[in-house]
């Protein structure tokens, strides 16, 4: 009976049959990459209080850019809200339609706003010029040289400037 005592009495080790849990698994993977050997020689217990101990002080900072978040994220999304990587995709897919969209409606106005812009110089143009040929030819050609060059003067000054504000633009 005191043999049986004796050994229910035993000092057992602790965790020495653990496995090790699979957050600290993650981070000696991590280690490892780094340092293979990095546990070389060290008991599986001094391992496992090792990468507690890291674990606790582990801070991972993830950054990203762009309008769709990375794989892992999708991943995690799933996991939480039903076909949530699939709703996030259809919501940039929905996003890019839609400016799309806007580019071909803002194109399509200024293309319009400069032929307008076309159609109103071109008759300022040509009723200056006509006034200014009247007002010649009932006996005011100083008049009506000054109406008609000055109409003249001032359309090829503004396609003038337009042109060279317009290759400004292009260039920044």
């Amino acid at each position: 009976m005191s043999k049986k005592k004796k050994s229910e009495n035993k000092p057992t080790t602790r965790r020495s049959n653990q496995e090790i849990p699979e957050e600290l698994q993650e981070i000696e993977e991590d280690l490892r990459s780094v340092n293979p050997e990095v546990f070389k020689g060290i008991p599986k217990q001094k391992k496992i209080d090792i990468l507690q101990s890291l674990s606790i002080v582990s801070i991972q900072h993830r950054s990203h850019s762009g309008p769709l978040p990375d794989a892992d994220t999708l991943i995690k999304y799933n996991s939480v809200i039903p076909d949530g990587a699939d709703r996030i995709m259809k919501m940039a897919e929905n996003q890019q339609n839609h400016r799309i969209n806007l580019e071909s409606k803002v194109v399509k106005s200024q293309s319009n706003q400069s032929k307008l812009g076309q159609i109103f110089g071109l008759i300022i143009g040509l009723v200056g010029i006509g006034c200014g040929t009247y007002l010649a030819a009932s006996g005011e050609p100083t008049v009506g040289g000054i109406i008609a060059g000055g109409t003249v003067v001032s359309l090829v000054s503004v396609f003038v400037i337009g042109k060279a504000a317009q290759r400004k633009n292009l260039e920044d």
